[in-house]
């Protein structure tokens, strides 16, 4: 059984009016990665605007944050599932009815962005192709990465490549803001062009 916990935020950059509107979508957003890179202090930095030091994800924690994109009301539904290869044989649960995904990996450790296909296996199972950022974590230490493959990797899956840093607060908002609008064009029937940061 996969434990769960649900944290809510209406966000801190949202005008008082914006918690009382009736949103427009609901996204269900879902972080992939490998234990360790990332994902609930992304998560926790963008939802919250704060850090914490809570260890490892186990089990999966749900959050839910409000924002305003398009002028429209977007509820994101952001699940956080801990990484650990026990919990293999529940991704394509945990991805089923995905809007869109982030795969985080940490430029510190190669074998995070190696692991990218089993990730996206589970979620395309899943979910179809929905929009997939790849986000290059802790851009505030030295990576041991090749750029042009992170890029070439990126690029093989048609996503945006956006390199953050949680501790930093660098880009996180900007990676939520493209997921956003690339499951709205999708809605929309729109184009999103695939960009490097």
């Amino acid at each position: 059984m996969l434990d769960i916990f649900i944290h809510s935020s209406a966000g801190l950059h949202e005008a008082p009016p914006l918690a009382q509107r009736q949103h427009d979508y609901v996204h269900k957003i879902v972080f992939l990665g490998d234990t360790g890179v990332g994902k609930t202090s992304l998560t926790q930095r963008y939802v919250y605007d704060s850090l914490s030091e809570m260890g490892r994800t186990i089990g999966a924690i749900l959050h839910v944050k409000r924002v305003e994109i398009r002028d429209l009301l977007n509820k994101l539904v952001i699940w956080d599932l801990g990484g650990q290869e026990s919990f293999a044989e529940m991704r394509e649960q945990y991805c089923s009815e995905a809007s869109g995904a982030f795969f985080v990996f940490d430029r510190t450790r190669s074998e995070t962005l190696a692991n990218y296909e089993k990730w996206l296996t589970a979620l395309y199972a899943a979910a179809g192709k929905v929009p997939v950022v790849f986000v290059e974590n802790k851009i505030d230490l030295e990576s041991e990465l090749d750029p042009q493959n992170v890029i070439k990797i990126a690029e093989s899956h048609a996503s945006r490549l956006i390199q953050t840093s949680a501790t930093e607060n660098l880009n996180v908002d900007l990676a939520f803001k493209y997921l956003v609008e690339a499951i709205l064009a999708g809605i929309k029937g729109e184009d999103i062009q695939v960009m490097k940061s």
